[in-house]
């Protein structure tokens, strides 16, 4: 009798203890599904996914519990990881109240080390809470908890949907993808099955597996389908495209921000010939992507232009500009460029990078450049650090124009010290020239970018100057949409104008009326509807 109760009360053990990771479980699937844009159904409990979801957590979440009690060192460590990569997930919820983006994934691996160290505060706000867990969890399970599950059955229904996983992205579409060395879509069907740690892990690995895509240096030999050839003769001898970090719109004095952080930009571009462009947006909120937006004719839907059309940097060389990436050492392309914007910038003729992050010294960069080069048609492309977090991008000088600011105000200051300082060097080597400052994507201040559904890390400045008045406001003003916003897949459309070649009108204004946006986690929304929902 005795022995029977022992074991009916370790079968309530059990079952109680089951019975919370199930919970446990619907929970987390309930989430996903719901913050990632994956549902099929309008009522999440209709969703097959959710189920799916459910299972998969809970299969992983027993799976870690068998783990954790292993006599063996080496599954209780992997457990241990495993169980710290899914808490890891979780803390970033109740932090920032979304699940992790596939922008963050790739922007894990497809980064500097500069810009990875940036980001450090942020990442041990996410881990330091569930290093703590994990380790309390650890001790619990084993010094406390007596349960035992058996491995048989949630380790061959993980493994049995794994499998099938495999089998279905042999058979469709995918499989191409995977043959040229593209891993991600197919790991993107894993996150959706394996919400819990897996799905993350897979596509962190296939991220940095599909890399090599952008390792090609060959030039590309067919023009978009909306350039119109030959192209014209040019009319600017020097094109310089000045492209900030984090730039948020409404931070700028110059479009009526309370503090007088961007005076020398005001004066630049309230010259004649000049303009102060309003209602601009970005077309994604990670520079990963909206970079390659800029300087190719990669759309938000798909990346297929980026390998099939020239980029704006080999149109230049086609109509015999020479061509120039300039860079804070802050935005340094490392390894072998194995990043979108990596795989356009290495087929400038010259790639410098400066020697320290501050973007005072791009001025000296450009200087350099312009007094070494005898050719007559220049283009250079110019990438700030400007207010990427953490907000240190400013100086003494800053902090006495701006004694009671905050620091990603000083950040805009710094900024607009650094377009002068550029822009005095322009003036000072050329006549004939054309200059557009705008920004890679906007911020959430305090907050960061590329993390949430805010309007803020889309909105962004954009300033435009020429000595050739055949490129006025109105010239510009032409891009603009219906939706009454300038886009930043104009960008591509403005450069090849101000390279000499004619876009198809039809092509352009089908492009101008589709306003859209590539969000965090990798759908394609309308801006305006973003507009709507803030």
């Amino acid at each position: 009798m005795k022995l029977f109760g022992t074991k009916k009360k370790k079968l309530s053990s059990s079952l109680i203890l089951l019975l919370v990771y199930v919970i446990l479980s619907t929970i987390w699937a309930y989430i996903c599904l719901t913050k990632s844009g994956y549902m099929h159904q309008k009522v999440v409990f209709k969703d097959p996914l959710l189920y799916t979801n459910l299972i998969t957590t809970l299969c992983f979440i027993v799976l870690v519990h068998i783990g954790i009690c292993s006599r063996h060192y080496f599954i209780v460590v992997i457990s241990t990881l495993f169980l710290f990569l899914f808490l890891s997930e979780i803390s970033y919820f109740i932090v920032y109240g979304q699940i992790i983006s596939e922008g963050i994934l790739n922007s894990i691996v497809e980064t500097n080390s500069f810009e990875a160290l940036s980001m450090s505060k942020q990442v041990l706000l996410i881990t330091v809470p569930a290093f703590i867990v994990t380790f309390l969890i650890l001790f619990i399970v084993r010094k406390v908890v007596t349960v035992r599950f058996s491995p048989l059955i949630p380790l061959t229904f993980y493994l049995l949907v794994f499998m099938l996983i495999g089998a279905m992205a042999f058979t469709t579409p995918i499989d191409s993808e995977i043959k040229r060395g593209y891993y991600k879509n197919s790991a993107d069907i894993v996150r959706r099955i394996y919400p819990a740690a897996l799905g993350n892990l897979s596509y962190l690995l296939a991220s940095y597996a599909s890399t090599n895509i952008y390792s090609n240096t060959h030039e590309i030999e067919k023009f978009n389908e909306a350039v119109l050839l030959p192209p014209n003769q040019p009319n600017n001898d020097l094109i310089v495209f000045i492209m900030g970090e984090a730039s948020l719109v409404t931070r700028y004095s110059t479009y009526g921000y309370h503090k007088q952080t961007s005076p020398f930009i005001t004066d630049i571009f309230s010259q004649n010939g000049a303009c102060i462009i309003p209602k601009i947006h970005s077309a994604a909120a990670f520079t990963k992507d909206s970079l390659p937006m800029t300087l190719s004719f990669n759309l938000p839907e798909s990346d297929d232009n980026l390998f099939n059309n020239k980029s704006i940097i080999e149109m230049a060389k086609f109509n015999h500009y020479k061509t120039f990436w300039l860079a804070s050492v802050a935005q340094e392309i490392q390894g072998s460029f194995n990043t979108k914007f990596g795989f356009i910038a290495r087929k400038s003729d010259v790639v410098s990078f400066t020697n320290d992050s501050d973007d005072m010294s791009l001025s000296q960069l450009l200087e350099t450049t312009l007094q070494n080069n005898n050719s007559p048609k220049n283009f250079i492309f110019v990438h700030l650090r400007g207010s990427h977090q953490p907000y240190t991008n400013y100086d003494e000088v800053d902090k006495q124009a701006l004694p009671d600011a905050e620091e990603y105000d000083l950040t805009i200051h710094h900024t607009d010290r650094a377009v002068k300082a550029l822009y005095d060097v322009i003036n000072k080597y050329s006549d004939n020239y054309t200059v557009i400052y705008t920004s890679d994507h906007g911020e959430i201040v305090n907050v960061g970018h590329g993390i949430d559904n805010k309007v803020d890390q889309f909105l962004i400045p954009f300033m435009f100057i020429s000595t050739n008045h055949r490129y006025d406001c109105q010239f510009i003003e032409s891009f603009r949409g219906p939706t009454g916003y300038l886009s930043g897949l104009m960008n591509k459309y403005i450069l090849s104008n101000l390279l000499g070649y004619n876009i198809d009108q039809t092509i352009l204004e089908k492009e101008k009326s589709n306003d859209r946006v590539l969000m965090p986690n990798g759908n394609v929304m309308p801006f305006l509807e973003i507009l709507k929902n803030q």
